[in-house]
């Protein structure tokens, strides 16, 4: 359920700043904000999950102290990008 009701505290200059912007992308200034702090969520939000997967990594490493060689990642990365670049050559 939207509360429409709600109420968000933004410093005068943040609102030029974001009217400008608004205005340029031709859309309301409510729409642009909510749009902003949405983008912001989204990647908050994908930080945190990023952060907790590598605390996973860290410590399964930590529990077996199984490591992969650079050159096996540099290796495959390599044939990635072959498989990738020769998938893209048009046929």
């Amino acid at each position: 359920m939207s509360d429409k009701n709600n109420t968000l505290q933004i410093a005068p200059d943040l609102q030029v700043r974001l009217k400008a912007l608004a205005s340029k992308s031709g859309r309301s200034f409510a729409d642009f904000a909510t749009s902003v702090l949405r983008s912001h969520a989204d990647e908050e939000e994908r930080k945190i999950l990023e952060q907790a997967e590598d605390e996973q990594r860290w410590q399964r490493y930590l529990a077996g102290g199984e490591t992969v060689p650079f050159e096996s990642v540099r290796n495959k990365l390599h044939g990635l990008a072959a498989e990738a670049a020769q998938k893209a050559e048009p046929q």
